[in-house]
């Protein structure tokens, strides 16, 4: 009996360490659903994107700053500008983008940071490509930046 005990709860162990859900800041203002709402679209529509996010990100909260960013090696903070959008389609792409980001640093992968940027907006417009809808507005600024950031790089 100790040893089904024990195997039990090795199994639980493992189960919860390895696929332990991200923990998301509840900052008020319905942000916090907002947030599992992108989470849960990422997983439904982009099975690659879903599991950069899962191994690279393990809490997601909230910066007063211009923009997204992250604070690796596990967290990315969204901007307050971001979430009034009020677009689920745009902090899916931001969560996209910003796990992309900590995916290269736990990689230990070091690109220039124009070259970076440009990597990022790539692996958001793959994912904006595979949604059933996108604000036109939001598949224009990502390909506004993808040609921004390749204008920028050295060859």
């Amino acid at each position: 009996m100790r040893i089904a005990n024990a195997i039990a709860f090795l199994l639980l162990f493992f189960a919860n360490t390895t696929f332990a859900q991200i923990k998301i800041v509840d900052a008020g203002d319905g942000w916090k659903e907002k947030v599992d709402s992108a989470i849960q679209l990422i997983k439904e529509t982009d099975s690659v994107s879903y599991k950069i996010l899962v191994e690279n990100c393990k809490s997601v909260e909230y910066t007063l700053g211009n923009f997204s960013t992250t604070y690796p090696p596990y967290a990315i903070a969204i901007s307050v500008k971001d979430l009034k959008i009020n677009s689920v389609n745009n902090i899916a792409c931001v969560l996209v983008h910003e796990s992309y980001h900590l995916y290269l640093f736990n990689h230990g992968i070091v690109l220039e940071p124009n070259r970076e940027e440009y990597e990022c907006y790539v692996k958001e417009y793959e994912f904006i490509c595979k949604l059933a809808y996108v604000e036109h507005w939001l598949f224009q600024n990502t390909i506004d930046k993808i040609v921004l950031y390749k204008s920028k790089l050295k060859d």
